[in-house]
């Protein structure tokens, strides 16, 4: 039977459909609820569906998920407690770091015997390129060429250009896929945050990470370009060398998961514009409302009107209710 004030709830008896995990290995939905109980020392299933504005049934539905695995425990009927994040996800993260720092030392060696060696037995040419002016000009060469995907990181300082109206349109024209995973501190610094907009405003997917280990565009899964750090010129390689593309493939992917996505417009029903896109995207990546005012050139003021109305808009009490409103309704990827 429906649920005459939720409509859209999940029936009775029935888990709702997950969602893809995200950073923390939960659906949004999920770990929107395991955000709320954090907030509190315990809880019943009829305070949290009144706080998440979601049917008792449907939250008692993700509460089992939760406890099936390990978010939160049942302290008695019907009442819960969330499991602190460091004891949940500290081994989880810790044993996720090892395995994307392991990739990306094994990544360096491979590039140290490759450079070394006197030819490539893996296939595909070695290439040095010097000088942002050069970088610039092979980056966009090598995204001229693509067939399929172009997967980015961007971390500052940044030689990457901007990307390029027509030769977005060409590319998403001809079903390209570019992914670019942003390291955070891009949004700290001004004319970067631009870049950010424009590459969201372009049709591009896009993620932040905490912190990028180096960077990368990778083509088709197929050619690397990485720029080498710590020269006193800009300096960079490109290689298709199958080995490394490879293992860089593998290492985007790793990153990209573990990232948190930025908001496009929803997909159906009621839509978003553009810069509330932007301020929603930083919003969940973390950033405080001054700090977003800051990235955006706005007023502290402005920031809380419009996520005011983004609440009103969502018909939700709390930017959690707003944070579970859009992942349901396909604002967060």
């Amino acid at each position: 039977m429906t649920d005459p004030e939720h409509p859209n709830a999940p029936h009775p008896g029935t888990r709702p459909a997950r969602q893809p995990p995200g950073a923390t290995g939960l659906d949004p939905e999920s770990e929107a609820l395991y955000r709320l109980l954090l907030t509190r020392s315990e809880a019943t299933v009829a305070q949290l569906a009144a706080d998440a504005a979601r049917s008792v049934d449907h939250v008692r539905d993700v509460l089992a998920h939760l406890v099936d695995e390990g978010f939160a425990t049942m302290v008695a009927d019907s009442r819960f407690r969330a499991v602190g994040p460091d004891a949940v996800l500290g081994g989880r993260i810790a044993s996720q770091l090892g395995e994307v720092l392991g990739e990306y030392e094994a990544l360096r060696e491979l590039l140290g015997i490759h450079r070394a060696g006197p030819a490539d037995p893996g296939g595909g040419q070695w290439e040095v390129v010097t000088g942002a002016t050069a970088i610039r000009s092979r980056i966009r060469q090598l995204k001229a060429a693509a067939e399929r995907t172009l997967c980015t990181f961007v971390r500052p300082p940044m030689v990457l250009p901007v990307p390029e109206d027509r030769l977005h349109q060409d590319l998403q024209a001809r079903g390209v896929v570019h992914r670019i995973l942003f390291d955070r501190a891009v949004l700290d610094i001004d004319p970067y945050a631009d870049y950010v907009r424009h590459a969201l405003e372009s049709g591009d997917e896009v993620r932040f990470a905490k912190r990028l280990p180096l960077k990368v565009l990778i083509v088709d899964d197929r050619t690397v370009f990485m720029e080498e750090p710590g020269g006193e010129r800009p300096r960079a390689i490109v290689t298709g060398n199958r080995s490394i593309a490879g293992l860089a493939a593998t290492l985007f992917e790793q990153l990209w998961t573990a990232g948190v996505p930025a908001t496009t417009a929803a997909e159906g029903g009621v839509r978003i514009d553009e810069d509330d896109a932007v301020l929603l995207g930083l919003l969940i990546a973390g950033l405080t409302d001054q700090s977003i005012a800051s990235k955006l050139g706005i007023g502290l003021r402005t920031v809380q009107r419009r996520v005011r109305e983004l609440m009103d808009l969502a018909d939700v009490d709390t930017r959690i209710q707003l944070g579970w409103h859009a992942a349901k309704n396909g604002w967060v990827p």
